[in-house]
């Protein structure tokens, strides 16, 4: 729901400042004496692999920390769209910092090769090379798991199925990389701002890797139901599922985790539609892969079927005079959802302008449904019909509002359209923050 531009730098001033805290809190424990006279190779080369290995671990721990759907992290970080987003560069910076470390320990004539002797002469002392030990455990994991975030960066095409039952490996990677962060820290640091750092990482990141290790994401938000009412067509599938103990509370514009298969497990979808009283809640989905492709014909009435959530912070709610709507393809679910919303508020709002793009408005079987909705709620409908009109751009969208400097707008459809849309709305001037638009990216 965020600004490209003004998300990115959100998130990367955000990992800059967890990397000048690193450097702070190592400078307010380093040795006194460190920067009184120019320091050997030999401890250059120490401080470097301190400092490297503590600064891979916190980013380490802030990737599996804001991931875990806690209330407390999803609202400030606005969205679990954003927290996934906040996941996938922390975890590409771990693996560059991870592959720093390795070098600063790997660089020839053994100039980084510096091993706390306290550290292994207390080790010895039970007949067992500990600092050794955990060197190479640590080793293989931290490989591993750079080898890991690479491939799922790059390989898109592994199935989610394969991407969830891998990725949930990187909670025991986490604790083997905690316990060569806590024996490893050298004595003296331990009982510094540094140490205190890594200390407060092991406790967060060890509760959340405990969590996600034995499937408890997201249990508290759970509820069970079946399937009640299925209906394919134009390669959408709309499902409807009655809740077997209590409603699912959300805003509309929210997602869920929908889980249909247990072999599969849960997949992100928005809630198209709901009603509490009957404890019943509706989702739209389209063919978009090989597995909502073939969901058509695995779906069946009286299916069970999990729901976690609501998540998301794409749900209308701003500030400015006059609001504008702009829909294409599945992207039409959490504005359906609005509507149907308002419509049972009973509210008119004629300061909306909605644009929704179809390949065929003579074909959409959703556009009757909407003009209905919209001429209910007083909302301005603009249908743009693809397959007879150019396709709708910037210009179109502002020429029709009364105050454009003072509008906002909420996007949900296609990547590349988004951003086109986004580019011509900086390019304005207008607030970055009236821009809304959902990361729907979960890996």
């Amino acid at each position: 729901m965020f600004p490209t531009k003004a998300a990115e730098q959100s998130l990367g001033r955000l990992l800059l400042g967890v990397t000048l805290l690193v450097a702070v809190l190592w400078s307010l424990s380093a040795p006194r004496d460190l920067f009184s006279a120019p320091p050997s190779t030999a401890v250059l080369a120490r401080e470097a692999i301190v400092l490297s290995g503590v600064w891979a671990y916190v980013l380490l721990t802030l990737a599996i920390v804001v991931v875990m759907r806690w209330r407390w992290i999803e609202k400030p970080l606005g969205g679990l769209d954003r927290c996934y987003r906040l996941h996938k560069w922390a975890g590409i910076a771990t693996g560059a910092v991870v592959l720093l470390h390795c070098i600063l320990e790997w660089l020839p004539d053994g100039l980084a090769r510096i091993r706390t002797a306290q550290s292994a002469d207390a080790s010895r002392q039970v007949g067992l090379d500990w600092n050794a030990a955990t060197q190479e455990m640590a080793e293989l994991a931290n490989g591993t798991l750079l080898c890991a975030l690479i491939a799922i960066a790059l390989l898109r095409s592994i199935p989610y199925r394969w991407f969830r039952k891998t990725h949930r490996l990187s909670a025991l990677l986490y604790l083997a990389t905690t316990w060569h962060a806590l024996l490893l820290l050298p004595p003296q640091l331990r009982l510094t701002p540094l140490g205190a750092l890594v200390g407060l990482s092991a406790l967060l990141g060890g509760a959340a890797a405990a969590v996600s290790a034995t499937g408890g994401v997201g249990r508290h938000r759970r509820v069970n139901g079946t399937i009640t009412w299925l209906e394919a067509h134009d390669g959408m599938l709309e499902v409807e599922c009655t809740l077997d103990t209590r409603s699912l509370p959300h805003r509309p514009g929210q997602f869920a985790y929908v889980c249909f298969d247990p072999a599969e497990g849960p997949h992100p979808f928005t809630i198209a539609g709901a009603d509490p009283q009957a404890r019943k809640i509706r989702f739209v989905i389209k063919a978009l892969g090989d597995y909502t492709g073939q969901l058509a014909r695995r779906l069946a009435l009286a299916q069970p079927v999990t729901i976690e959530g609501p998540y998301g912070g794409f749900d209308f709610r701003g500030t400015a005079s006059e609001q504008v709507w702009v829909a294409g393809g599945i992207g039409l679910t959490p504005f359906l959802a609005r509507l149907e919303y308002l419509r049972w508020l009973g509210r008119r709002s004629p300061s909306v302008t909605f644009f929704y793009c179809t390949r065929d408005t003579a074909k959409d079987p959703y556009v009757p449904r909407l003009r209905a909705l919209c001429t209910q709620t007083g909302v301005t409908l603009v249908l743009v019909d693809s397959a007879r009109q150019r396709p709708l751009d910037f210009e179109a969208i502002t020429a029709g509002l009364h105050d454009p400097a003072g509008a906002e707008l909420w996007f949900c459809g296609p990547a590349r359209f988004g951003a086109a849309l986004q580019r011509a709305w900086r390019a304005t001037g207008l607030p970055g923050r009236r821009f809304h638009r959902e990361w729907f990216e979960m890996r």
